[in-house]
């Protein structure tokens, strides 16, 4: 039926309907731009109003598109009745939308129905201000329909649109055209249909009334429900970004489930018909119309706080350098050594000038210190001065233990061993010296004499080992004489010689002297014969034989004497040759060729007497030699007089090497000795060991001292001089650490030291607890003590001086606490009694309860003051590990009033 009318209404009778509701519309969209002038309590966002500006441009542009489009098909169908266009051409320009004009184009506004269609002139670019009031839809939440707004005349610069098809082919897109009737096609893309809303869904920017359109661009800010991606002005009404919405969001959703009571629908699921708009993908905000988040908001973090750290250990040098502390500096520093620390120490290694001039405490200080392992300059130039003046510290050591111990209180052999040892420390004491030599050859006379003359007779293995010892200790005499006096030098060095030739003698040595020959002289044989067998030997160089074999039968052929004469010489020179070879040392056929050698020499009464005493000469060198080879195991002792007597004799390699091997064996072997035999085995390497190495004689030196160091220590401490006694126990256990030379009397020593520090003002107290905790050797426990205890007190003086500091006090006060932590943790080990500790923990409350007192009084102050009430009270909280949990507990609440953690 429609079609039919519509099939006989004529072309004017269709403009004039149009021109009816073009007018309505127009004055429908003046209104409602008054409106929403009236309901827009904000202006939105510059972005916001682009984006708007934009989709509202280009919906125009559209609308005017589809206008002029639909005159140009009536102009064409004017004489064509097909009803499929007509019907197109109905449902078209039943949009409102559809014939968008200017009205300034005419005074009067029906003029436009008598222009034909295709006279019509370009439609210029629609401007819109960015300053005014957007062209949109808005929903005043009533079934009127979306109201178009158009621009006002204040509306200019509007983007520019797409060009228009052109009039050659109007016919619409077939999925653009309904079914027929003056409905709304519902199938358009971009055209929901919304049960309450009275019409058309636009995606176009949405007034903020609008029943809840989503668009992808910002919005304006009363917009009640439409979402953007993109971050929104904090007083955008309803537009949001990725974060969670304004809880004042009129309400999107994102695309978890929605609040049973939320205002709005969720997609990707159907909308509700009273949901004010569709959804969007971002999160909102609990509180949003409707929507859900799916992660709850946090709630506001507390303020945090950073504690001062400890001090660093540079800085507390520096005080301490400044303070002229340098034992201080040097004490705590040896524990870092880093760059700038040894560079600070450096300097403090140059304030000891003279150790002659220093403290007994600093000089064990400067003992105690170790030598830097890094590898610059400064530390080269740190070790170099440590070690002068560590060497530096020994040299007066040593006078002073010449002064104080060996003129006064060592036996004779002792002074005479330091006088030849230490001959520049001696100058002034000649006499005391002179008299240690003379007993000393005195008593050396008598042990030789009578250990001589024991030894030629039948004694038991006990009692031929006794007389020997006592010829050892002759020898040792007669060799400390000769060091220290040049005048009698000779005299003990002879004497020295013919007690040792002795002591050779009685020491019985298994050598292979006895040979067995294969070839002889027949008994048959005439004198002839007998004679060429001997020639031929004597060609073959085969003297041992010779001599051997002729002596047996030259009682019945005296001439054979020819031959054995010059077996004899030619047999010593070949000796004296092989002795001087390295072969003679290392390779048993020449070594037991000798040993037969000097036998046949010297044990054959044939052999011409001047020859064989030739031979006893030539080879006791090399004899004493082999028998210190035997003896290195057994008696390494003997064998370093026999190697060293047999080198100087023969002064070759091998001898050398015998020497080397015996000197190494018995400065092992003097660890395990008793007192007298070690300093004994020690003052016989001093002299053997300083020609072939000299490290072994140094360390014979050294633990030689270290026993008269040990004896010195023992005589002070006896009379009450505990302090320097603790020197020398220190500086034997420095020289001999392999042996426990003092640790019993040491203890008691440094046990009387703390048992009278208590009666000692604080200075002295300081100075005896720097000496214990740098001497060597100490027992662990009481050095233990001495540490705490010296940690303690330089804790409270760092703490007194931080407290004392006018800046930096929140600063200083933490790290006083630090310190006082570490204080009280070291009061289990210092030994104090109660009392003394209860003193300590006292000490420790007091700087807790100033802490929080101070940070009472700020708690009611500025914001500045707040924040350093809670700096203390989380500084009481968490540094004080002894505070008590009761006060640890108030810091915490009272940290957490202030609103902080």
């Amino acid at each position: 039926m429609e079609e039919q009318q519509n099939e006989k209404m004529s072309p004017k009778a269709r403009w004039i309907i149009g021109g009816i509701v073009t007018i309505c519309l127009a004055v429908l969209i003046v209104v409602a731009i008054q409106l929403n002038k009236k309901q827009e309590p904000e202006v939105a966002t510059e972005a916001t109003q682009d984006k708007k500006e934009k989709t509202a441009d280009e919906q125009i542009g559209s609308d005017l598109e589809k206008a002029l489009s639909e005159l140009k098909k009536d102009k064409s169908s004017d004489d064509k009745k097909t009803a499929s266009k007509d019907k197109t051409t109905a449902t078209k320009s039943s949009d409102p939308f559809a014939y968008l004009f200017n009205p300034s184009k005419s005074d009067d506004p029906l003029t436009f129905l008598s222009i034909d269609p295709t006279d019509l002139p370009d439609v210029p670019e629609p401007v819109v201000s960015k300053t005014e009031d957007v062209a949109g839809v808005q929903d005043d939440k009533t079934p009127n329909g979306p109201v178009a707004l158009l621009p006002t005349d204040k509306i200019t610069d509007l983007p520019t649109v797409p060009s228009l098809p052109t009039s050659d082919d109007p016919t619409l897109p077939s999925d653009a055209v309904g079914d027929g009737d003056d409905d709304v096609p519902t199938d358009v893309p971009g055209t929901p249909d919304n049960s309450d809303n009275g019409g058309i869904t636009n995606p176009t920017p949405n007034n903020p009334d609008d029943g809840g359109t989503t668009d992808p661009t910002p919005n304006n800010p009363d917009d009640g429900g439409t979402t953007d991606p993109t971050p929104n002005n904090p007083d955008d009404g309803g537009t949001t970004n990725p974060m969670p919405n304004n809880p004042d969001d009129g309400g999107t959703t994102d695309p978890t489930p929605n609040n049973p009571d939320d205002g709005g629908t969720t997609d990707p699921t159907p909308n509700n018909p009273d949901d004010g708009g569709t959804t969007d993908p971002t999160p909102n905000n609990p509180d949003d119309g409707g929507t859900t988040d799916p992660t709850p908001n946090p709630e506001p973090s507390k303020p945090e706080l950073s504690l001062a750290l400890p001090e660093e250990t540079y800085d507390r040098l520096v005080y301490y350098a400044k303070q002229n502390r340098e034992d201080d500096v040097l004490y705590y520093g040896n524990d870092t050594l880093s760059e700038e620390t040894v560079r600070l120490m450096n300097q403090m290694l140059g304030r000891y000038q003279d150790p002659k001039n220093e403290s007994i405490t600093a000089r064990q200080l400067v003992q105690a210190l170790n030598q830097s392992q890094l590898n610059t300059e400064e530390a080269k130039l740190y070790n170099a001065q440590l070690a002068k003046l560590k060497e530096e510290i020994e040299k007066v050591t040593r006078e002073e233990f010449v002064d104080v111990y060996v003129i006064k209180n060592a036996d004779s052999k002792d002074q005479l061993y330091y006088a030849g040892t230490f001959s520049d420390l001696m100058d002034g004491n000649d006499q005391e010296f002179e008299n240690a030599k003379n007993s000393v050859m005195n008593e050396a006379d008598k042990k030789a004499s009578e250990a001589a003359a024991n030894l030629g007779n039948q004694l038991t293995e006990d009692e031929r080992e006794e007389n020997k010892q006592a010829l050892i200790d002759a020898i040792n005499s007669y060799q400390l004489v000769a060091n220290y006096s040049t005048e009698d030098g000779k005299e003990a060095a002879a004497k020295r010689s013919e007690a040792l030739r002795t002591l050779s003698e009685a020491t019985q040595v298994k050598e292979e002297q006895e040979v067995e020959y294969t070839s002889k002289p027949k008994e048959e044989d005439d004198e002839e014969k007998i004679k060429e067998f001997f020639d031929d030997l004597m060609k073959d160089k085969k003297y041992v034989q010779t001599l051997q074999q002729a002596s047996a039968y030259v009682e019945k052929y005296p001439d054979l004497q020819d031959i054995i004469d010059e077996a004899s010489e030619k047999l010593l020179n070949q000796s004296v040759e092989q002795m001087k070879s390295n072969s003679a040392y290392n390779d048993k056929y020449t070594k037991d060729h000798l040993a037969q050698s000097y036998a046949a020499l010297t044990g054959l009464a044939t052999v011409p007497s001047e020859i064989s005493e030739k031979a006893q000469d030539e080879f006791y060198g090399y004899r004493l030699v082999m028998q210190a080879e035997k003896l290195i195991d057994e008696d390494p002792t003997q064998a370093v007089i026999f190697a060293h007597e047999g080198y100087k004799r023969q002064e070759t390699d091998g001898a050398k090497g015998v020497l080397q091997k015996a000197n190494t064996a018995l400065s092992e072997k003097a660890v395990g000795m008793d007192q007298e035999q070690a300093e004994r085995a020690y003052e016989i390497l001093t002299v053997t060991a300083q020609d072939v190495n000299e490290d072994i004689a140094q360390t014979a030196v050294d633990r030689k001292t270290a026993y008269g160091y040990a004896a010195t220590g023992k005589d002070l401490h006896e009379k009450g001089n505990n302090q320097e006694a603790l020197v020398y126990f220190s500086e034997a256990n420095r020289l001999y650490p392999e042996k426990d030379l003092t640790s019993t009397i040491m203890k008691e020593t440094a046990q009387a030291l703390l048992d009278e520090v208590g009666t000692e003002d604080v200075t002295e107290q300081i100075k005896i607890y720097n000496l214990l905790v740098n001497v060597k050797g100490l027992d662990e426990s009481i050095k233990t003590q001495a540490e705490s205890r010296k940690t303690v007190i330089d804790i409270l003086d760092r703490v007194n001086t931080l407290e004392k500091q006018e800046q930096n006090v929140v600063e200083n006060k933490q790290q006083g606490l630090y310190y006082l932590n570490e204080a009280v943790g070291a009061l289990e080990n210092t030994g104090w009694s109660d009392e003394e500790k209860a003193e300590i923990q006292q000490r420790y409350d007091a700087h807790v309860s100033s802490m929080l007192e101070q940070a009472q009084t700020w708690s009611t102050g500025s914001k500045e003051e707040i924040e350093k009430a809670a700096t203390y009270y989380k500084a009481v909280a968490e540094i004080g590990k002894y505070a008590g949990e009761e006060t640890v507990a108030n810091a915490k609440k009272a940290l957490n009033d202030l609103g902080y953690e």
